[in-house]
């Protein structure tokens, strides 16, 4: 099986639903400079988007507040919704997001359009911003004197903010959380130095849908709470 057909059968066993792209440009790892070069050329610059337009964990006991819905949209009272990224995405080391065939900066994008939506209640407005979405290479070693061998740990950081204004741009509520890959076990950050960039994906994707997870679960644990009460579409009890 090809490299590009392996990567793509990875993204299509993941939870989101992430339309199909075309397959990018072939890397091979360079030891001397620690960074990936493209086959053939270099790597598109990243720029900033603004975007057109998961498991719920139960809420806390003694949590007095009508649950999120579970499995649908997240109703926002609010007259419209703008999904935008403020990540500036690198494009050489020790950034790798940028090499991935599709960037956690979309698939972040792709789970907020998916969740959260809007009702049209009038002079209310939401903003969805990206703040950041990177996966960073760093070299550690392992073993003693005699053993130590070169590894490469990535560490992944996903941030976000949701804030709901009135008309004319007041805020009347906000939240802002992160997941970071320093919290994930060693086995699915750290890879050996000679691995194939198969491999190495594998550990991006894996890290992106684990961080996306636990990000959710921090900005809907927030949602369920006094400050959101009336800018949500609650179930009822």
């Amino acid at each position: 099986m090809s490299l590009k057909l392996s990567r793509l059968f990875v993204l299509a066993a993941g939870v989101l639903l992430v339309q199909a792209c075309a397959s990018g440009p072939e890397y091979r790892y360079d030891p001397q400079t620690q960074n990936y070069v493209p086959s053939d050329q270099q790597a598109p610059s990243g720029q900033p988007q603004a975007y057109s337009e998961t498991p719920y964990v139960q809420r806390a006991p003694g949590d007095s507040y009508p649950l999120l819905p579970q499995g649908k949209k997240i109703r926002l009272k609010a007259e419209d919704i703008k999904f935008i990224s403020s990540y500036n995405m690198p494009t050489r080391a020790p950034n790798v997001d940028q090499l991935m065939l599709v960037y956690p900066e979309q698939i972040i994008h792709k789970w907020a359009t998916n969740r959260f939506g809007v009702d049209k209640t009038p002079d209310r407005h939401v903003r969805f911003l990206i703040i950041d979405a990177s996966i960073v290479e760093e070299r550690i070693y392992t073993g003693g004197s005699l053993n130590k061998s070169a590894k490469h740990k990535y560490i992944g950081r996903f941030e976000v903010s949701l804030q709901i204004t009135d008309g004319e741009g007041r805020v009347l509520s906000e939240t802002r959380k992160s997941a970071d890959s320093r919290d994930l076990p060693e086995s699915e950050t750290v890879i050996d130095q000679e691995a194939s960039f198969e491999a190495r994906e594998k550990i991006w994707m894996g890290m992106t849908y684990d961080l996306l997870k636990r990000l959710a679960i921090q900005l809907e644990q927030e949602l369920s709470t006094q400050s959101f009460n009336e800018f949500i579409e609650r179930q009822p009890q």
